[in-house]
């Protein structure tokens, strides 16, 4: 495990991913946004933020901008000062002048006096787990809103004003995300990946995914396996 001093800056992909590591981490907000939930606590990670991650607590992260960087500090679990700053899964404000100086240890020194964050109710990288979860499940406008927290007004104006799509948009990009993954990874059927993903059927599958590729799922997935 490395100490403080390595800190490094990182960019976060533009897919929802899992992490749980037994070190602990501290995620600062440079540039962009970063959608983080740690334990069913969410927040979005924007210049100033910090999100305070003990370790062995299991957290999920999405980019939501490609644009976006954080500074990132590792830190071994054992520094009894250490291990109080971290006892808890916190969301902190920092002036962004502070936290792109650079200096780790200031960082460090700053968090156990730190404000709290408040930030948007919305937290893109919960809702897309949750959805990612049961992808053939009936989705509907008010579902997506009930685990979003949100009315359904509200989870369009914040659907929207994040990522230009309507929810039945937003959701069906998901469905073709995973079934791209699928047809890499699997064996699986075309008509079985469509099932999978929440398509009624292989054929509209099959045209949604042309749209978003340019190519047929069998033609993507020849292209892409060899």
């Amino acid at each position: 495990m490395v100490g403080v001093a390595s800190g490094e800056e990182r960019s976060y992909p533009l897919e929802c991913l899992s992490d749980t590591h037994g070190f602990h981490q501290l995620l600062v907000g440079l540039a962009g946004r970063v959608d983080v939930e740690v334990e069913g606590r969410g927040a979005a990670v924007v210049p100033g933020s910090v999100c305070v991650i003990p370790a062995g607590a299991t957290h999920h992260y999405l980019g939501i901008e490609a644009a976006n960087r954080c500074r990132v500090l590792d830190m071994a679990v054992g520094d009894d000062a250490l291990d109080a700053l971290f006892e808890r899964i916190r969301f902190l404000k920092l002036p962004v002048a502070e936290v792109r100086g650079g200096n780790d240890q200031g960082l460090l020194a700053r968090v156990a006096d730190a404000p709290l964050l408040a930030g948007p109710r919305f937290n893109l990288a919960r809702l897309t787990r949750i959805v990612e979860a049961d992808l053939a499940a009936p989705w509907s406008l008010a579902t997506l809103a009930e685990a979003a927290h949100l009315s359904e007004r509200q989870l369009r104006r914040s659907l929207s004003g994040i990522t230009g799509l309507t929810p039945w948009q937003w959701l069906t990009r998901q469905r073709l995300a995973q079934a791209e993954r699928l047809l890499i990874a699997s064996d699986a059927s075309i008509t079985d990946v469509a099932l999978q993903c929440g398509f009624h059927d292989a054929a509209h599958f099959s045209r949604l995914f042309r749209e978003w590729r340019g190519m047929s799922p069998r033609e993507y997935r020849r292209c892409h396996r060899g």
